[in-house]
């Protein structure tokens, strides 16, 4: 059969045709949809950035909001009146307290939904808040943004480096009651009962009275004021102290007495045993630590144990605290001191700092009883008539309760950022 050789030439050539403009449709698709992915691409890198600078801003919001809080007299707001939130992953425990903040619509980015979650822990370290910012838009194929800082807040002041060691720390004279069964003991590192060498103080008042008004304090005037016999002293130790200053220097018992008739003036209370102690802490500080591990359901047994105890009732004190690993601060405050501080019931035994905060009124801790307090025992005032079954064993620990660590040179009274502690996304 023959061919016609002009047929099959316009066949092939149709077929060549055919193919380039297959080619040609192909090329300008894949090249249409290499745009439409390197513009969703370049949109979506778009809207990530947006997000991180969002999450940003609301970052920033939430170190405003803080310092605002912080430098209000009450304080505490977000702890007290944030919406409590579910704690991440890597946070569980009951020591873990996050609460959600909502900041407000940025203007530049109203479309932006922003939050913050504020992330502490109330056990070790209730002054470092870490903000864990996030932002997102409704668009739910775009990408959210995510950055991290953390923070100090003035939530709790550094206590003293060299705080007093003594077993009972006061601000005015002590004695036990007479015949009663009163031991202290001095500060002995690793010592299990009251015996051995002692390696520091009893008992330190730093209010003496200079009764003679010389301006020394003879070893006489100290025994009357701090008049511990060698049985409540079974494992020896000092009885030292302070003349008590007035507030602009000389000694408080060398100004001119009064003339008849004029009553003296009361002497202004300066706290120096809290002070010796807790140094800048506040009582306020320490009543919203207190109740922040409350509210999170803390106590003695919990992992890891309730750290610090702030007590307004006056009913006797009856739970034992504490363990030698797991010290405890134990405050009985003014509102339970308001007549006469609260004595611990017989068998009771508190390991850490028990403080009486009388306000250098006496009577508040006259005839007291301390139970058995492995630690420091520290008094607002003098300690008249100790009671039987006082048991004051000084002892130290790796960090008391009350210790948190603050960076040397850091103005602890302001919210400030942890050099370093940025990062964007999730931890």
């Amino acid at each position: 059969m023959s061919t016609n050789p002009q047929a099959q030439s316009g066949m092939i050539t149709l077929m060549v045709v055919i193919s380039l403009v297959m080619l040609a449709s192909l090329t300008g698709f894949y090249s249409a949809r290499s745009v439409l992915t390197d513009r969703l691409a370049s949109n979506n890198q778009h809207q990530a950035t947006q997000a991180r600078l969002a999450a940003e801003a609301a970052l920033a919001w939430a170190r405003a909001e803080l310092a605002r809080q912080y430098a209000t007299p009450t304080g505490e707001t977000l702890w007290t009146q944030g919406t409590r939130n579910p704690c991440p992953d890597g946070h569980s425990g009951a020591q873990w307290q996050c609460v959600l903040m909502s900041p407000p619509a940025h203007p530049g980015m109203p479309e932006a939904n922003m939050q913050v979650l504020a992330v502490r822990d109330v056990v070790r370290s209730p002054h470092v808040v870490d903000l864990w910012a996030s932002a997102s838009w409704s668009d739910p194929h775009s990408r959210g943004g995510q950055v991290q800082a953390s923070v100090f807040v003035p939530s709790v002041a550094p206590a003293p480096q060299e705080a007093s060691t003594a077993a009972v720390v006061l601000n005015g004279c002590a004695s036990p009651a007479a015949g009663a069964d009163v031991r202290v003991c001095p500060l002995g590192a690793g010592q299990a009962t009251c015996s051995g060498q002692p390696t520091g103080d009893a008992v330190h008042s730093l209010r003496l009275p200079d009764l003679d008004g010389d301006g020394q304090m003879s070893d006489d005037e100290r025994l009357s004021c701090l008049s511990f016999s060698p049985a409540h002293l079974p494992a020896g130790g000092l009885l030292t102290g302070l003349l008590s200053p007035l507030p602009d220097g000389p000694l408080a018992n060398s100004v001119s007495p009064a003339p008849p008739h004029s009553p003296n003036p009361a002497p202004v209370c300066s706290n120096a045993a809290w002070r010796s102690v807790l140094g800048d802490i506040t009582p306020a500080q320490l009543k919203a630590w207190s109740s922040a591990q409350e509210r999170q359901g803390l106590h003695d047994q919990s992992q890891p144990r309730r750290s610090i105890y702030w007590v307004d009732s006056p009913a006797t004190w009856s739970q034992s605290l504490g363990s030698a690993d797991s010290p405890v601060l134990l405050v009985l405050s003014a509102a339970a001191c308001a007549k006469r501080c609260p004595s611990m019931a017989p068998g009771v035994r508190i390991w850490g700092t028990v403080v009486l905060q009388t306000h250098c009124q006496d009577h508040k801790a006259q005839v007291w009883r301390a139970g058995h307090i492995e630690g420091q025992l520290v008094v607002e005032s003098g300690l008249q008539a100790l009671q039987s079954g006082s048991h004051i064993h000084a002892r130290s620990f790796t960090k008391p309760a009350y210790q948190v660590h603050w960076p040397v040179g850091l103005d602890t009274s302001q919210v400030q950022r942890i050099a370093g502690s940025w990062r964007e996304g999730v931890p």
